[in-house]
């Protein structure tokens, strides 16, 4: 099946497919073909079919393109650019031309790295482009919310900043998570507070450092990372914990199948994580999660875990 379900986030709209029992699924990246509001689907439209000078036309014809925003879907052209524009032909050549008439791109940079789009990115980032966001999300953070590891690669070589523990867990800087406790084990202020690439829930985030800790935790395990799940784990983290900060909210176990890491999943099962929780919005163990991945031995090693005592 590949990659699962696909998330549109602040992008766009959800879209739900099927696990292997479950009525949805775990989300992934930003999709392609939402429909925007009707004055930029012409536009929209050039974009997908790499028409180049049709994409200029219509600028000319009406230059609030450039600026106005989408009411759904992706909020401006820019953003529909770097998403549905991602591999065809003319893409940044469309880019650019939306710079240089004056379209924000802070938010284009975050929707980029979320779609692993590396060749968009450095045209953002000289258009002067936030590389580490709004100061409450970056795009680093969207790029491993997303599994684009070359966009990481790319953001770190260009002076992202690894500002909270979040990022420096899925980015594996196990180095770095000691820094930001105190001696006596207490979380800094440093470690940052939960986020997400959505809107705020209307309850707020949770305060407790216990799920700053187990967030983080996710990140290392839906990343790979195993020296910095093993350092978090030292501070605390809960290892069947099943934090806030994600809309499919499921273990590191579940994260770690449904991304295929199996070393990970090994890691996980011999210190402690149980392969029968089922995460909270779909109810799906994780054996479900790597099933939907497309990781057959990643399911049978777990349904096979389920079963022991």
């Amino acid at each position: 099946m590949g990659r699962p379900a696909v998330k549109l986030g602040v992008y766009s709209t959800w879209t739900s497919y099927s696990l292997k029992n479950p009525i949805t699924a775990p989300t992934q990246r930003p999709t392609k073909g939402t429909l925007t509001d009707p004055k930029f689907r012409p536009a929209v439209a050039a974009i997908k079919a790499g028409d180049l000078e049709r994409f200029r036309t219509l600028l000319r014809e009406d230059p609030s393109l450039t600026t106005a925003r989408s009411s759904k879907s992706h909020p401006t052209l820019l953003q529909c650019v770097v998403l549905d524009g991602n591999e065809v032909p003319h893409g940044i050549e469309m880019a650019k031309l939306l710079i240089d008439a004056g379209a924000e791109v802070d938010g284009p940079l975050i929707a980029a790295a979320s779609m692993d789009n590396v060749e968009a990115i450095p045209v953002l980032l000289n258009a002067g482009a936030a590389i580490n966001g709004n100061g409450t999300w970056s795009p680093i953070e969207d790029a491993l919310t997303f599994g684009a590891h070359r966009a990481i690669r790319l953001l770190l070589e260009r002076g992202a900043t690894i500002h909270n523990l979040r990022i420096a867990a899925g980015v594996g800087r196990a180095d770095l998570i000691d820094g930001f406790f105190t001696p006596d084990g207490s979380l800094k202020a440093e470690a940052g507070t939960l986020a997400w690439p959505f809107n705020e829930p209307a309850e707020g985030w949770s305060q407790d450092p216990r799920d700053i800790i187990d967030n983080a935790f996710v990140y290392a395990c839906m990343s790979g990372q195993i020296d910095a799940a093993g350092r978090l784990l030292q501070h605390g983290a809960r290892i069947n914990a099943i934090p806030p900060g994600f809309d499919y909210t499921g273990t590191g176990l579940h994260y770690a199948a449904m991304e295929g890491h199996r070393p990970m999943v090994e890691y996980l099962l011999v210190h402690g994580a149980d392969p029968r929780i089922k995460d909270k919005k779909v109810s799906s163990t994780p054996a479900g999660w790597a099933d939907h991945g497309g990781h057959p031995e990643i399911t049978e090693l777990l349904e096979r875990a389920e079963k022991e005592e």
